[in-house]
């Protein structure tokens, strides 16, 4: 009996153990086209259409808040009405002498900082050449610098967008945003054409 609780035994119990373990962290840690989890050693950042060399890591937030409508004499909600998308991110990465932010026009300097125009960010699967992460209309709000003597110079770009889009293209459900009336459009519609004009659909 005791022989039936070794790990080594005929049912190789051992062994499947170690390869639960080990096909868990090769979906974690692998670049290989079909690896379960996304890695950052497999993504593509660019910005304008061009590899960011210096760049090192992006994060970037998407926030759909919703006011809370409530009505007398209940309890609960009578509604969760849209308020407003924000997308806000970071781009991180070394800094390279003679290629700047503002030498690649994606920062406006003192100068250009009126007339800055937008940027465009997009971040795929080198694999897949899946879509992770794309607005057309970004612009970097901050920009912060650390240099010392003991390691690389490192730069942070902050910035704020206008709309995104990811692996599912951006679409309303059947009969949303249909006119009210013979007489005009609904205010929703507007609205939808706005966010596909600024993501170029």
């Amino acid at each position: 009996m005791s022989a039936d609780n070794k790990l080594d035994n005929g049912s190789n119990i051992g062994a499947a153990l170690i390869g639960n373990v080990a096909s868990n962290i090769e979906g974690i840690f692998s670049i290989k086209p079909m690896a379960k989890y996304l890695s950052g050693a497999r993504c593509i950042l660019k910005v304008n259409g061009k590899i960011i060399g210096f760049a090192f890591g992006i994060s970037w937030s998407i926030e759909t808040s919703v006011t809370q409508i409530d009505t007398i004499d209940d309890p609960l909600p009578y509604e969760l009405a849209p308020q407003n998308i924000a997308v806000s991110g970071t781009i991180t990465g070394f800094r390279i002498p003679g290629s700047g932010p503002t030498q690649q026009l994606i920062q406006g300097d003192i100068l250009s900082f009126v007339h800055q125009r937008y940027i465009e960010i997009e971040v795929r699967d080198s694999q897949t050449d899946n879509l992770i992460f794309l607005t057309k209309k970004a612009i970097v709000t901050n920009r912060s610098e650390n240099i010392r003597t003991d390691a690389l110079a490192e730069m942070t770009l902050n910035f704020k967008a206008i709309g995104w889009a990811d692996e599912r293209t951006p679409k309303l459900p059947d009969g949303v945003g249909q006119p009210v009336s013979a007489a005009g459009t609904s205010p929703l519609t507007k609205v939808t054409d706005k966010a596909r004009a600024a993501l170029g659909l």
